[in-house]
């Protein structure tokens, strides 16, 4: 039978609670006991230490302790203001970060375990009916919300971290079929040829909704072929290259905004030429009037990803294309590539061998 591994007992560290995986640090300052709440054992070692060369260097330590400590809806509002200030994605950030605050909200941040975080994803996930994505999203939701809370050394620890990821189900990818497009294209032509340039940048760049919705003109550089984003889901700048459709159709799109005299720097209207968040209210109509089902804006994401592989463009230039962070996320449309999986395959097909050539024996002399 294994035995348990051995807990190293560190002076000035003790886990209060016996199997929460919450440390604490006891020090005296001024005569006082001092009680932090900190959170691994390694860091709380770490920060023992650090707390005592403060102390010898005279150095002015501010801390919480006891029960006053950061509330959860503190640090959850502080990474609000920077998910706001940094990330396009804030609506769904927020969204999720509300229903943990709704739950954690009053309780102080770093008396969270990661059992109770992963014990309330587990019931949300019965009650919702969440799917493992969706409950990984909420996860990463607080996660992140620690991790600024850290950074601004509100909270010592971050209980997400310690809860497991749950396996998604990559599903099949819904692309958008030629015979669909023309369809598609048929009815925008007909009925707001003005929405044709949102559907030609959507299929020919793949930009997210959010990025693709909030580009402006002095983004867009015809010169190197290039649409630059400084704000994208993931927080990072990316460069969108631009195929010469994609060329043409911006092209089009300046001189009719330059026709119209529309006074916005962004790069699509409505009807009534006021600027265009979100193509969800008439793209679901075209789809319907075009007999296309289960057909969102995203999946022109997806159709321009797909038909990349199918071209036989590599995993690694899609990546690249798509400003995915992994190569993981792009391996989802590696099944799309038969006709390279086949070429792959077939290069184990060696010519035949020929046989190799029979030496003629020569007849063996008989002496006499």
């Amino acid at each position: 039978m294994p035995r348990k591994p051995k807990v190293v007992k560190y002076k000035g560290v003790y886990e209060k609670v016996k199997g929460s995986g919450i440390w604490w640090i006891r020090y005296t300052k001024d005569g006082k006991r001092i009680t932090e709440s900190i959170g691994s054992q390694s860091d709380a070692i770490t920060m023992f230490q650090q707390r005592m060369t403060e102390l010898r260097a005279g150095i002015k330590i501010s801390v919480r302790t006891g029960r006053r400590g950061i509330k959860f809806k503190e640090i959850a509002e502080d990474a609000l203001r920077y998910s706001k200030d940094n990330h396009i994605d804030s609506k769904n950030f927020k969204q999720r970060l509300d229903v943990a605050t709704g739950e954690f909200g009053l309780r102080v941040a770093d008396s969270i375990t990661p059992q109770e975080l992963g014990g309330w994803l587990s019931e949300m996930m019965d009650e919702q009916e969440w799917s493992p994505g969706t409950r990984n999203r909420y996860k990463a939701a607080v996660s992140k919300t620690y991790a600024l809370g850290m950074a601004n050394l509100k909270v010592h620890t971050n209980p997400a971290r310690f809860v497991p990821q749950k396996k998604e189900n990559p599903g099949r990818i819904r692309f958008v079929t030629e015979d669909e497009e023309a369809r598609l294209r048929a009815v925008i032509e007909d009925k707001r040829p003005h929405c044709m340039y949102q559907l030609d940048i959507g299929l020919h760049t793949g930009m997210r909704r959010s990025e693709q919705f909030s580009v402006t003109w002095d983004q867009v550089d015809f010169k190197n072929r290039l649409i630059y984003l400084n704000r994208t889901k993931n927080g990072s700048d990316r460069y969108v290259h631009l195929n010469q459709t994609a060329i043409d159709s911006l092209t089009k799109l300046q001189a009719y905004c330059r026709e119209k005299e529309l006074k916005f720097n962004t790069l699509f209207y409505d009807r009534r030429h006021m600027p265009i968040k979100d193509p969800q209210a008439w793209f679901e109509v075209a789809c319907e009037e075009a007999k296309v089902v289960g057909v969102t804006w995203h999946i022109l994401r997806h159709t321009f990803a797909s038909r990349l592989v199918m071209a036989g463009v590599d995993l690694k230039t899609v990546q690249e294309l798509m400003g995915h962070k992994t190569i993981a996320m792009t391996a989802r449309y590696s099944h799309l590539s038969p006709g390279h999986l086949k070429s792959a395959i077939n290069k184990l097909d060696a010519a035949p061998k020929k046989p190799a050539k029979s030496v003629a024996k020569k007849p063996i002399e008989r002496a006499a």
